[in-house]
């Protein structure tokens, strides 16, 4: 089989890999149709809501979580119409820390209820005016009431990362002690830790937590929601929260596509995911959302594996990992050689090649230099049909 990757040598030395212990049970959960929708001006439909779920689904996301059955009677119906469509996601749903909003997700059949409270000392300070017993008693009978109902549970005590360490420390210990939370979620509400940070406070959940699961669930204020996701995994989280094409509250969240192709090409860890489909539902969630790309989004973006200048496209056209990490097949892309400003003579012969077109050393230069002076009157690179008429005009002057 021909190479697919082509990554950095260093990812195995002793002292690199001897800073992480990955969970055996590492696992996505993908949540664009919750903290995704949540992005300011996306509004999913029911029929958008259950398509999606189908593509997630179908690209192999192993858990889904499908919104908040009380935001809206649509959420409830698209919730209920997932949980029935024989999918081999789990479909989870939120809830606020209520009965009724757990009374919602066992009418909707979900498999898990993530319990939404907020722990971060701004948090309970501004959204609950909750003491210290206050808080605690109501996340335990509301877990205890979810558990009750048959459901996995989920505590999610979000903007984990702003709150009082020790009082972080009881919480979970609590939790321990109540023993009916099958899981415990990390959210790094606003993006404020550092990797260093998520990866330190992984750790130390875990030392409290014993044999309950915690999951990570990072934004992306500082662009660092992919690093803190993987920093998280690297420290044992079991669950990784992310949405496809980054959607979310704000800046929005660690990219699923993004996680699930660093894990693999970077770590060796394969999660599942059918990384020659993430495109395919990449373009497919853009266009519902309505929320387009960056043209060199990492993964997917449409020029995510485009070259142009001259020095990279010679080296690509004798090796393309002279350029890249990873082929673009392996997500579902294809690779573009575009004609610009920055092309240099081996592109242009390599492209009038690929059409069965001969033309000398100085009508590559001529037709060279017409490309240069296009690109920049135009400030963008050529499409094809551009470059070959100009092509027409150089090599028929024989």
């Amino acid at each position: 089989m021909d190479r697919v990757s082509y990554v950095s040598n260093f990812n195995e030395e002793a002292e690199v890999k001897k800073q992480y212990s990955f969970s055996q049970k590492l696992s996505i959960v993908d949540c664009t149709l919750r903290d995704g929708e949540q992005q300011a001006g996306v509004v999913f439909t029911k029929e958008d809501k259950v398509s999606i779920a189908k593509k997630l689904d179908e690209i192999g996301v192993p858990e889904i979580e499908a919104g908040m059955p009380a935001v809206s009677n649509d959420d409830r119906e698209a919730i209920s119409e997932m949980v029935q469509a024989g999918l081999k996601a789990r479909i989870t749903a939120l809830a606020r820390p209520s009965k009724e909003d757990i009374d919602m997700l066992a009418d909707c059949g979900v498999w898990c209820a993530t319990v939404s409270i907020p722990i971060g000392d701004l948090q309970r300070k501004f959204k609950l005016g909750w003491d210290d017993e206050t808080y605690i008693r109501n996340l335990l009978e509301v877990s205890e009431y979810a558990k009750k109902k048959g459901l996995y549970v989920n505590v999610s005590p979000y903007d984990t990362t702003r709150v009082d360490p020790a009082f972080l420390e009881r919480v979970l210990k609590e939790i321990v002690k109540a023993g009916t939370a099958d899981r415990v979620r990390l959210v790094d509400t606003v993006g404020s830790a550092t990797p260093q940070a998520i990866k330190y406070l992984v750790r130390k959940m875990k030392s409290i937590l014993g044999s309950i699961p915690v999951e990570i669930h990072c934004h992306d204020d500082f662009g660092m929601a992919t690093a803190s996701t993987i920093a998280g995994a690297e420290a044992g989280a079991d669950y990784l929260s992310t949405t496809m094409n980054g959607l979310g509250e704000r800046s929005g969240n660690a990219p699923t596509e993004e996680v699930v192709v660093a894990l693999k090409f970077l770590y060796g860890i394969d999660l599942g995911v059918k990384l020659e489909k993430l495109t395919e539902a990449s373009r497919f969630i853009e266009e519902i959302s309505n929320v387009k790309l960056q043209q060199h989004k990492a993964v997917v973006g449409r020029h995510a594996f485009s070259h142009e200048s001259g020095m990279v496209t010679a080296g690509v056209l004798k090796n393309a990992f002279v350029a890249e990490a990873y082929i673009p097949e392996a997500v579902g892309q294809k690779r573009e050689l575009l004609i610009g400003k920055k092309s240099g003579s081996q592109v242009i012969a390599k492209k009038l090649e690929e059409k069965g077109i001969s033309a000398s050393r100085d009508e590559v230069k001529e037709l060279l230099f017409e490309v240069k002076e296009f690109a920049i009157s135009n400030k963008r690179a050529l499409e094809d049909k551009e470059f070959f008429d100009l092509a027409d005009k150089i090599i028929s002057k024989r």
